[in-house]
């Protein structure tokens, strides 16, 4: 379901695929959320979420300070006279406000389509509804028990920019309360680094997919790279404070020996060695994407098999900077005048790891580890492909250092390549926030 595939009929807002900082996406682009018309209110707010736009916060949220918030408000974001959002003047509060309800309607909308349901909040026995905050003095943005609020970014270049207007950063605080909700937490005293690596992994996963819905970035990403994927590009930066830097990188290479060990007492970590934990789980779900991508690019006669071989090598390493750039030119000549059938074989890539994704959290339980994660990925694509894509997603995530392959699940090699089936397309409190 992308932004292109969703009602007309819905509710408009307009929102920025990626941070406005990035020249590419300096301008918001409309959205249509399935909702009926005059069912979101002022604030904007719904049966499931409100904004209160908090004047002046300070303090973050941290047990046992909670919602809801009972300092000064600004006046609700008023829908305009045909029940839409997409009046609202970027660079001003109100617009703020709007784009982060519209960014996480949006999101909780893909996801619930991907989950087969509803996904009921984890704090539900407390709240009956979400609160976002999208304007806190603080340089960070987190989510928690029934909130999720967001700060401020700062760079030389683009002066103070708020994250309510960064769709990676507010899509991963919502897929930590996914995790929370589906997944659960463990007891205070158990919180490892392996499950909070996950929390940070599966919500950068959560964004990964998400960002794809717009078709602007399908298409821009493309052009970018004619395909070519596991080269940098706007897909693998996660949460882009300015063109040049990012959090968090998608296509990254790390195997878990390169991140802090999982048994690693929480407390000898800092925020950042977090994220490095759950970096391989991260780079193997894109792994699986791209890989998945290009099998149906394949499939369809859009590359060869031999461009698909030039192709995984590279990204493991193992070419030289002459078959780097041969394998650009194939691919350039590959994806001329077929744009839109690249998109196609991306956005169907796309639905089935996003499918799978859902499928593995629903399965996991709070004190996971990440051989189970692999085991919940393939557990998923048994329901999701009928247990077509076993050996992509084994072999993925053995290559970061997690649960090597069975040997029944290992893929046969014939001249190098890799020959696989054709493709067919309410939980406990948590005791912490996750911060961003």
């Amino acid at each position: 379901m992308s932004n292109g595939d969703l009602d007309t009929d819905g509710v408009r807002f307009r929102l920025f695929p990626q941070a406005p900082v990035s020249p590419a996406f300096a301008e918001p682009e409309t959205v249509v959320i399935r909702r009926a018309r005059g069912s979101i209110g002022p604030g904007p707010s719904d049966e499931r979420m409100y904004v209160a736009d908090a004047v002046d916060k300070t303090r973050p949220y941290a047990f046992p300070y909670l919602p809801p918030y009972t300092g000064p408000v600004e006046p609700p974001v008023q829908p305009g006279p045909d029940g839409n959002f997409d009046h609202l003047e970027p660079g001003t509060r109100a617009f703020n406000a709007a784009h982060m309800y519209g960014t996480i309607r949006f999101v909780l909308d893909i996801w619930e389509d991907y989950f087969g349901g509803p996904v009921e909040w984890h704090f539900a026995e407390d709240y009956a509804r979400l609160e976002l905050i999208p304007h806190l003095d603080w340089d960070n943005a987190q989510s928690g028990y029934g909130f999720i609020e967001t700060g401020f970014g700062f760079d030389e270049d683009y002066g103070e920019h708020p994250f309510a207007l960064n769709f990676d950063i507010l899509s991963h605080e919502l897929g930590h309360s996914f995790v929370f909700a589906v997944v659960g937490t463990p007891p205070a005293e158990q919180v490892s680094a392996e499950y909070l690596g996950f929390q940070e992994a599966a919500s950068d996963i959560v964004t990964l997919i998400s960002t794809l819905h717009f078709r602007s970035v399908v298409d821009y990403v493309l052009a970018e790279t004619s395909g070519n994927i596991f080269v940098p590009n706007e897909l693998n930066r996660f949460a882009e404070t300015s063109p040049t830097h990012q959090i968090r990188d998608a296509g990254n290479s790390l195997h878990m020996e390169d991140v802090p060990d999982v048994r690693t007492p929480v407390e000898r970590l800092t925020g950042p060695e977090i994220h490095e934990v759950g970096q391989p789980l991260v780079g193997a779900a894109f792994d699986i994407l791209v890989e998945l991508f290009q099998t149906i690019l394949v499939e369809r006669g859009l590359i060869s098999e031999e461009l698909n071989a030039l192709s995984r090598r590279a990204e493991q390493g193992d070419v030289d900077a002459a078959d780097e750039a041969r394998i650009q030119e194939m691919f350039d000549a590959a994806f001329e005048d077929r744009a839109g059938a690249f998109a196609e074989a991306l956005i169907d890539a796309r639905d089935v790891v996003g499918a799978i994704t859902a499928g593995a959290l629903t399965r996991l339980q709070p004190d996971l580890t990440y051989p189970q994660v692999v085991e919940a990925f393939l557990q998923a694509d048994r329901d999701v492909t009928d247990g077509d894509l076993q050996d992509l997603i084994a072999e993925s995530f053995a290559w970061r250092g997690i649960l090597p392959p069975a040997p029944a699940r290992r893929p046969i090699r014939l001249a190098g390549r890799i020959v696989r089936r054709s493709i067919v397309i309410g939980r406990p409190k948590q005791s912490f926030n996750v911060v961003a």
